[in-house]
């Protein structure tokens, strides 16, 4: 009789992907796919079915699996248009009867993998878990990305130096408005001679930046918070970096000024708290009650959150956003562990604050894997 342990051994992991959603394929055996494919792990094997055009760069990319085409499944030419055609074409040549997949694979390809007398079991979270923990190549591979984040930051805060405020209060570099949307070019330009995209990068001012994912939009402007979020993926190895900084153009207001101790302040005391063995709730719990001793209440005022409303971390590697979260959840971090040190505090009528830095967890405690200063005022 088979116990639990064993059958999950002997369940294939299955994965059908495209470009964005490539992860865990990535992974398990090197290769980004254009268009989508389907990847067959089994615990000897990695049978991986790609369209003929992707064949030359799959074989490439993934020399640990076999690389088959539709055509080589004897598929038909309208079933070989078909990503659920695929999957259980490779079932039937490898007697496969049992696969595990993630809680995003696609409905109609399981449906078609029941009706084909595969059974279809969903991971309860991920579908490899062993990410979680980051050998020494990867954590240099993310370690790339956040120093090419770093850069970017900096080139950014520079840029804000040398602009000059006009009369309507708003900056202004040349002889252009300093809008978010141009310090997002500026920014991207950098990280792109870094082999990196950061396509969803956050430079959000005044009331933007009091809603932590606004990209911003509009004329940047003195006297008020700027959030310069920048969280590049490395186009050759596919690992993220993550970053933020938060700045004032001019003098800030003593309010600000307090506002953004207390953010600095937490993170310190979230950063001083990483090691292996401590829970990550233990640390987002710290973070909280360090902001609420400051005075910073984190509640619902007119249907909108202020305070400090998300979590003091995540897991980076080959997804931005990944195991271990350093928030209410009790993960505990480990050696090998890469997550993201984030508080902030978000007060419409004051704007947002948050300070983040991408760690290493180590023997010794974090590790930040890219430094870069703690600019507040720039004059």
């Amino acid at each position: 009789m088979k116990t639990a342990k064993n059958r999950k051994q002997s369940t294939a992991r299955l994965i059908a992907a495209g470009s964005e959603n490539s992860a865990d394929l990535r992974y398990a055996c090197g290769f980004q796919p254009t268009d989508p494919v389907v990847l067959l792990h089994t615990a000897r094997e990695r049978h991986l079915v790609v369209p003929m055009l992707e064949l030359g760069r799959a074989r490439n990319e993934a020399p640990t699996a076999t690389v088959h085409t539709p055509g080589d499944l004897g598929l038909s030419p309208s079933d070989r248009r078909s990503l659920a055609a695929w999957t259980v074409a490779i079932t039937k040549k490898t007697k496969t009867q049992r696969v595990r997949v993630d809680s995003f694979f696609p409905a109609g390809i399981m449906r078609a993998l029941e009706a084909a007398n595969v059974r279809v079991e969903i991971a309860d979270d991920a579908l490899y878990p062993e990410r979680e923990i980051k050998s020494a190549k990867e954590i240099e591979f993310i370690a790339q990305s956040q120093r090419a984040a770093a850069q970017a930051m900096r080139a950014a805060v520079e840029e804000i130096r040398a602009a000059h405020v006009n009369r309507a209060g708003e900056l202004v570099s040349g002889k252009k408005t300093l809008s978010s949307e141009r310090l997002r070019q500026l920014i991207q330009i950098v990280l792109l001679k870094n082999d990196c995209d950061g396509k969803e990068t956050i430079a959000a001012c005044g009331r933007h930046a009091a809603d932590p994912h606004h990209r911003g939009e509009g004329p940047l402007r003195a006297g008020e918070t700027i959030v310069l979020d920048i969280f590049p993926q490395h186009l050759k190895t596919g690992y993220w970096g993550d970053i933020t900084r938060t700045v004032v153009k001019g003098p800030a207001s003593a309010a600000l000024k307090r506002l953004y101790r207390a953010v600095l302040n937490a993170q310190r005391v979230a950063r001083e708290m990483i090691k292996p063995g401590i829970r990550a709730d233990q640390v987002h719990q710290n973070v909280a009650r360090t902001l609420s001793s400051a005075g910073y209440q984190t509640k619902m005022r007119d249907g909108v959150p202020v305070g400090f409303f998300h979590g003091t971390g995540h897991g980076v590697g080959l997804s931005i956003h990944e195991n271990p979260r350093v928030a209410l959840a009790s993960d505990v971090l480990r050696v090998g562990h890469v997550v993201t040190v984030e508080p902030g505090l978000y007060y419409p009528e004051l704007g947002g604050v948050r300070i983040e830095d991408t760690v290493a967890v180590t023997k010794s405690g974090a590790k930040i894997l890219a430094a870069c200063p703690y600019t507040f005022e720039i004059k």
